[in-house]
C-alpha cells in the first residue's frame, strides 16, 4: 500500500510544487500561489505525520489535498527513457522454481525480449468507525500477458526516475476490461488492512461494553434488592420489576449503540491510472491437461526479477499455483475446487454450478 506521504508528494509535484521529504514521516514543500490558495496554506508548508505530540492530522490534510484533484479519474501515460531489451534469464531454472501447475504439464516453446503495457491502478479508500482513516492501494496489471505484477509500489519506485511523459500505452477499452480484476485485488488488499482496524475496534468495543454492562448490572442488583424487600407489597414489587425490564432494555439499546459506533464503513474508489510500457522477457509455453492443450505466454519482469502470476480466468485473482480444467482454463485454487454437494472438481470459468446442481463452493 502506498504511504500518505508518498501520495501527497506525488500530487504536489504534479501541481508544480518543490517537495522534499524529511526524516520519519515529514514533508516540506514550496507551493505555487494557486496551489497554496486552494489548500488554504502559505507559500511554505512543513508537515509531520508521525506519532509525536503536535503532529499534523493526516486525514485533515488528505481532505485538503483532494481539492487539487480533478473531478474525474486521472489517466496518465509514461514510458522509460531507455527501452533497452530485458536481460536474458535462465528460463529452465526460473520456470522450475517460480512456475507450478498442480494438475497438468507444460512444454517450453520460445522466449525473447519485448515490451509490455503495465497499468497501475491507484485506489483510495476511507474507513469510518469511531475513528476515520484513509489510505491508498496500488494494483499493477500486465495488459499484454494478463498477469499481475507483485509489489506494485516497489515496481513503480524502481522505474520512477526513468519515466518520462507519453501517451497512455493502453486503450480505454483495455483499461475498462482490466478494471474489474484490479478492483477485486484492491478489495483483497484493503481487507488485509481492515483486519488490524477491526481488531482495534473490537478491543475498544469489548472494553466499553464491559463498562456499560457493569454499570447496568449494578442498577439491576439494586432493583432486585428492592423487589426482595417488597414481597408484601405486590403493587410496589410490580413497579420495580417493570423498572428492571426498562433498565435491561436500556442496557441493550446502549450496547447496540456501541456496536454501531465501532462497526466499520468502508468507501473505496479509483483515483488514477498510470499506463507504462516497460521491457520484459516473454516466455511461450504449451499448457496441457489430458488430451487438450493451449499456448500461453508469460512475462518475466526484470525490474522485480520475478515471473508474473497469470490471472485466474474465473475470478481474476493471481493464479499461483496454477490449475487447469479440461478446456485448459487457467484457474486459482478456489476456482478449481470440489463441489460442496458431490465432491467433484469443476471449473468455475466453464460453469457457475456443478453438473449435479449444487452451488459453487
Amino acid at each position: 500500500m502506498i504511504g500518505i506521504r508518498e501520495w501527497m508528494r506525488d500530487l504536489l509535484v504534479s501541481r508544480g510544487a518543490l517537495v522534499e521529504s524529511e526524516e520519519g514521516d515529514g514533508i516540506r514543500a514550496l507551493l505555487p500561489a494557486d496551489v497554496a490558495a486552494e489548500l488554504g496554506a502559505g507559500e511554505w508548508i512543513s508537515l509531520d505525520f508521525g506519532t509525536r505530540p503536535g503532529a499534523d492530522d493526516a486525514f485533515e490534510w488528505m481532505e485538503r489535498m483532494q481539492r487539487l484533484l480533478p473531478a474525474h479519474v486521472i489517466v496518465a501515460g509514461a514510458q522509460l527513457r531507455s527501452l533497452g531489451p530485458a536481460p536474458q534469464v535462465d528460463v529452465a531454472s526460473m520456470l522450475s522454481s517460480e512456475f507450478a501447475i498442480q494438475n497438468g504439464v507444460y512444454r517450453f516453446v520460445e522466449e525473447f525480449a519485448t515490451t509490455a503495457n503495465y497499468l497501475f491502478f491507484l485506489f483510495q479508500y476511507t474507513v469510518v468507525s469511531d475513528e476515520r482513516s484513509m489510505g491508498f492501494v496500488t494494483v499493477c496489471l500486465n495488459a499484454d500477458a494478463q498477469s499481475m505484477a507483485p509489489l506494485p509500489e516497489n515496481f513503480l519506485r524502481m522505474v520512477r526516475s526513468q519515466l518520462q511523459e507519453a501517451e497512455p500505452s493502453a486503450s480505454p477499452d483495455t483499461m475498462a476490461a482490466l478494471y474489474p480484476a484490479a478492483a477485486k485485488e484492491a478489495q483483497r488488499e484493503i481487507r488485509k488492512h481492515l483486519t488490524r482496524i477491526q481488531e482495534n475496534a473490537g478491543r475498544r468495543l469489548a472494553r466499553d461494553s464491559e463498562r456499560v454492562e457493569s454499570y447496568y448490572r449494578g442498577l439491576l442488583s439494586q432493583i432486585e434488592k428492592r423487589i426482595a424487600k417488597r414481597t408484601n407489597d405486590p403493587e410496589a414489587a410490580a413497579k420495580e420489576r417493570s423498572r428492571a425490564a426498562a433498565t435491561e432494555a436500556d442496557c441493550q439499546a446502549k450496547l447496540e449503540d456501541l456496536r454501531r459506533k465501532y462497526s466499520l464503513h468502508v468507501q473505496a474508489g479509483l483515483a488514477s491510472v498510470l499506463a507504462v510500457r516497460a521491457p520484459v522477457r516473454q516466455i511461450s509455453l504449451r499448457l496441457m491437461r489430458k488430451k487438450q492443450e493451449r499456448q500461453r505466454m508469460l512475462h518475466w519482469n526484470p525490474a522485480l526479477r520475478t515471473l508474473e502470476p497469470v490471472l485466474c480466468e474465473s475470478c481474476s485473482a493471481p493464479a499461483h499455483p496454477l490449475y487447469l480444467c479440461e478446456r485448459v482454463h487457467c484457474l486459482c485454487r478456489e476456482c478449481w475446487a470440489p463441489c460442496a454437494a458431490c465432491g467433484r472438481f469443476f471449473c468455475r470459468a466453464c460453469q457457475q454450478r456443478c453438473s449435479c446442481g449444487g452451488k459453487a463452493s
